[in-house]
């Protein structure tokens, strides 16, 4: 991150944080009049910003527009056992220099690791008018010398319920493990261009040389897809799955909920309808050729969507094809055999969100909401699932035929042939 105005930044935040250690916190807002005096403080530029004297790690600070007070709202990683105490510090528009209470939540959903998504709420006081440009906001522990405090610029300053700039925004996390599923990514991406989406915001980790062509051209070329770094596992021991007996490790699946809860806060205000799921997933219209349009018709605005989990196991695939065999990653065209949804199952589905509507996201739900979900039938779309064999007691006859996806063929190879031929991983005459 950076400041429009730095100056504006040194006069609230210099030396003279020290006298936040010397008077104390206090749980009602306390005011000081400072000036810029050698050496600033820092404004953090990582994506994972530790809070000295814990083992809290801040994300980003947003705008809460949708509490009765003004409020800042502070995206973090925290550990649910510890206790530790925290103050809000609060840079105003006339350089006064504001230290607040704090409501500490902790986010329900954890997989059972001992780190997961919580945030902290701020109430900003009467009189303190943040600038939108160069606003920053820092977290304290009790006890602790500011001379290390990092703090973060605001995002979200405006507030929009109408008119965003962007209808439809598709969030995938994470990307890691050296990610090179090459083929079945650019057909998604292919697939959502096709069905609206203006906007792919991905959380990588890293990635195959291969993939981080593919990255570029649909960053610099297309325009298509932000890339958000996200180097979780530099601070914090990260799990490669959902469970932590498959995978030890402090964090669920390398950080997934923490960066959804970002996505959503972070396009809060600049898309109508947010998709989050995986990049081996992809939501499909069935008899429509919107992906949100009917289903906005029928709710109405505000609902939120779920579509249940359709496992397309990759290891059953129609006959070999010769096309884009020297690609790597999987061709979801060759998948058409999906399994059979138990009547009585763990849900597994993705979400269509109103971001506006959200507090908590989960990994398949919305735990805490403003307004409902609907439950989205296969007559209206559908959630398909490429990935290993789910249900490993189904034999190949007990699969279920589903074609679905053969409806978009046609344009699906010719915008994925173009596309591997801009990155020049096609040769022309294919």
């Amino acid at each position: 991150f950076y400041l429009a105005n730095d100056s504006y930044f040194y006069s609230c935040l210099g030396n003279t944080l020290q006298l936040l250690h010397l008077f104390g916190y206090y749980s009602c807002p306390t005011v000081l009049q400072v000036t810029y005096s050698d050496p600033p403080v820092k404004v953090s530029s990582s994506p994972f910003t530790p809070v000295p004297g814990s083992r809290t790690l801040l994300l980003n600070a947003f705008h809460e527009h949708r509490t009765a007070n003004r409020s800042v709202l502070l995206l973090a990683i925290v550990w649910h056992a510890e206790k530790t105490s925290y103050h809000c510090l609060l840079c105003c528009h006339d350089g006064e220099l504001v230290t607040m209470a704090v409501v500490r939540n902790v986010h329900q959903t954890n997989f059972w690791f001992p780190a997961g998504t919580g945030d902290f709420l701020c109430q900003v006081p009467v009189g303190c008018q943040p600038r939108y440009a160069g606003t920053v906001v820092g977290l304290i522990a009790e006890n602790v010398n500011t001379d290390s405090l990092a703090v973060l610029p605001i995002l979200n300053p405006v507030e929009r319920w109408s008119g965003f700039p962007l209808n439809f925004t598709v969030c995938l996390s994470n990307m890691f493990n050296h990610y090179d599923n090459v083929l079945q990514f650019v057909q998604a991406m292919e697939l959502y261009r096709l069905l609206g989406a203006q906007r792919v915001v991905i959380y990588k980790n890293n990635c195959s040389s291969t993939m981080e062509r593919v990255l570029h051209y649909y960053i610099n070329q297309v325009g298509l897809v932000e890339v958000l770094p996200w180097p979780v596992d530099a601070h914090i021991k990260v799990s490669s799955s959902w469970l932590m007996s498959e995978s030890p490790g402090d964090l669920h699946y390398y950080g997934q909920i923490p960066a959804l809860n970002d996505c959503v806060h972070r396009y809060m205000y600049q898309t109508q309808y947010l998709l989050l799921h995986d990049p081996d997933e992809v939501i499909l219209p069935t008899g429509m050729s919107s992906l949100v349009s009917t289903l906005q018709s029928i709710h109405g605005r505000d609902v939120n969507f779920y579509f249940e989990n359709n496992v397309f196991p990759f290891e059953e695939k129609e006959e070999i094809s010769r096309s884009w065999s020297h690609i790597p990653g999987v061709n979801v065209l060759l998948h058409l055999l999906r399994e059979p949804i138990p009547k009585q199952h763990f849900t597994t589905g993705k979400m269509i969100v109103n971001p506006r509507t959200v507090d908590e996201m989960s990994v398949h739900s919305v735990h805490k909401l403003r307004k409902g979900t609907a439950t989205i039938g296969p007559e209206l779309g559908k959630l398909h699932h490429i990935r290993r064999r789910k249900n490993t007691s189904l034999k190949r006859s007990d699969l279920v035929r589903d074609e679905g996806l053969l409806r978009f063929a046609p344009q699906l190879v010719r915008e994925v042939n173009r596309a591997l031929r801009n990155m020049n991983l096609l040769p022309n005459k294919l």
